[in-house]
């Protein structure tokens, strides 16, 4: 007997869908269906589809899209293919792309299984392949699942994986929350709830029961609307980490820390010299943050989050959530370095309500100006004339600048000292920050590059920033393209903007109005350069002579 899903008219070349098709048999029975990953970790008597017996062999089919060339390793419990040639575990050249891509695995009899499609790269370290990276032409997971619901529904069987996508709209938990796609509400900045998509990864099954079953809040700053569904989630917090096929339970962790570990890991909390600042913009042991952003509690990411999850958050947070407010400190630094440093920060957190306050939580400053020295200085803030996703950067000399990441642009330059915090640090907090120079370029009410035609306003999206020897480089799509931004002071009043860009055939357009520009490479046009076809990386210089 054959059950396929609905969705078959795809058959033909059409777009491509969201997730991979499977076609699943236990020997009597067939079935077809799509889901948005491969993954699954499955405890005995569990099925991958309700209509199959426990024991299975499954063939995953779709498309691996790949943004950038490269050496490419996957890994997985299973053969894997691409382009047809099986490359589990081995590192492979492969083409950026979309690349057929084929899954093989067979269920041992009463055994538990685990599938988890995972992937390194030159480009970046070992993770869990992204949901967003896998496609098919056939059917759309988010049309199949209808049917599977439906099937899980009439049917006896376990499958953890249909019983994952029952509940969570049963719960409307997309309605708020980021699940394998974009919530049905526009919540933006501080009123979005976190994502959903990787949280079988990322939490642990006691703070998912604390979450689920008794309302439990890391954000007690925003509203609980409606509240959680009490013992109607619990199956759930096992059902995250199942259609994950992450870990049961509560997945890695580190043991308390040492006082050599936890002195270390504290003072990179702080904002005394070598520390991070990160009680800047997240609370700590029921303490407000020290500025005027607010993240959750450090004191209970251990007892919430799995060491590898935050491992990885650590060193490129921006890969896990793009746009995120969190600066990737990490990833410029040598790789010793960076891992004694995360390391540090995981074993101090690993003490929870017991490590000691950082410096500078509870320190009122008796003068709340940020002053910049030898290094630049990043806070995240809210100023005039700038959106509430402000970033504000002093430059070593006395050059200071605002770049919004709502428009992802520079928005104004000034010179002299930096800021005045007091509005920010002081009272019921929020307040802007202000100015204390003399502004000396102010960006026309437009974004500066154009890709294809100079006079079309381009589409924007936010994927992040690290630090580079120190210095944001801003991480950002324009029309699609990535684009990376760094910003240098060359000049008492003058700064220059290096745009590196990613692939693109379409013209690329430097558009900064009515200002002092001189483009290194490209042609120059009134108020702006038009750069060379099949260019990747230009300076822009703007402000006085």
């Amino acid at each position: 007997m054959a059950l396929f899903a609905s969705g078959s008219a795809g058959r033909t070349q059409t777009p491509l869908h969201p997730g991979l098709v499977a076609t699943a048999t236990d020997g009597q029975r067939t079935a077809k269906f799509a889901l948005p990953t491969p993954n699954f970790t499955l405890v005995e008597n569990d099925s991958l589809h309700p209509a199959l017996k426990p024991n299975f062999k499954v063939e995953w089919n779709g498309v691996l899209k790949l943004a950038r060339g490269g050496r490419h390793t996957l890994f997985a419990d299973a053969k894997v293919f691409v382009d047809g040639k099986e490359i589990q575990g081995r590192p492979t050249q492969l083409e950026a792309g979309e690349r057929a891509l084929k899954i093989e695995f067979t269920r041992k009899p009463g055994a538990t299984a685990r599938l988890q499609l995972q992937w390194e790269s030159e480009h970046f370290a070992r993770e869990p392949v992204p949901h967003t990276a896998l496609a098919n032409r056939e059917l759309a997971w988010t049309a199949s699942i209808t049917e599977q619901v439906a099937a899980e529904q009439a049917s006896a069987a376990s499958a953890p994986l249909q019983a994952f996508h029952r509940l969570t709209r049963t719960h409307h938990c997309a309605d708020c929350h980021e699940l394998y796609g974009p919530a049905k509400r526009e919540l933006e900045g501080a009123e979005a709830p976190p994502s959903l998509t990787d949280a079988g990864n990322k939490l642990r099954a006691s703070w998912l029961t604390q979450v689920l079953v008794s309302n439990k809040r890391i954000r007690p700053w925003m509203k609980l609307v409606p509240a959680h569904g009490g013992e109607a989630t619990r199956p759930l917090v096992q059902l995250f980490a199942q259609q994950a096929g992450a870990e049961l339970g509560e997945g890695a962790s580190v043991p308390p820390p040492t006082p050599p570990q936890a002195a270390e890991g504290l003072k990179l909390l702080g904002k005394g010299d070598g520390g991070l600042a990160c009680i800047n913009c997240h609370d700590f042991a029921g303490h407000r943050s020290a500025g005027d952003l607010r993240g959750p509690d450090m004191t209970e990411m251990h007892a919430r989050i799995r060491t590898d999850w935050l491992l990885r958050w650590l060193h490129e947070p921006g890969r896990l959530q793009p746009g995120t407010a969190m600066p990737a400190f990490f990833s410029d630094m040598p790789v010793a370095q960076a891992k004694a440093k995360m390391d540090a920060i995981v074993h101090a957190l690993a003490a929870g309500p017991a490590l000691s306050l950082p410096e500078g939580l509870l320190d009122g400053p008796q003068d709340n100006r940020l002053v910049v020295r030898d290094e630049p200085v990043v806070f995240r803030t809210f100023i005039a004339d700038s959106s509430t996703r402000s970033i504000a950067v002093g430059l070593p000399g006395g050059v200071s600048y605002v770049f919004d990441a709502e428009q992802c642009r520079v928005r104004y330059a000034w010179s002299g000292e930096f800021l005045d915090v007091t509005k920010v640090w002081t009272g019921r907090g929020g307040g802007q920050a202000a100015v204390l120079g003399k502004k000396f370029f102010t960006a026309p009410d437009s974004h500066p590059l154009r890709i294809g035609n100079p006079d079309a306003e381009p589409t924007v999206k936010f994927r992040g920033y690290r630090l580079v020897n120190k210095f944001p480089e801003f991480d950002f799509e324009v029309n699609g393209v990535p684009v990376r931004q760094r910003v240098q002071r060359v000049g008492p009043e003058r700064l220059e903007w290096e745009f590196e860009f990613g692939e693109t055939r379409e013209p690329v357009w430097v558009v900064t109005g009515r200002v002092n520009v001189a483009g290194s490479t490209g042609t120059p046009e009134p108020g702006r350069v038009r750069l060379a076809t099949g260019l990747r990386k230009t300076t822009v210089t703007v402000g006085g002579n």
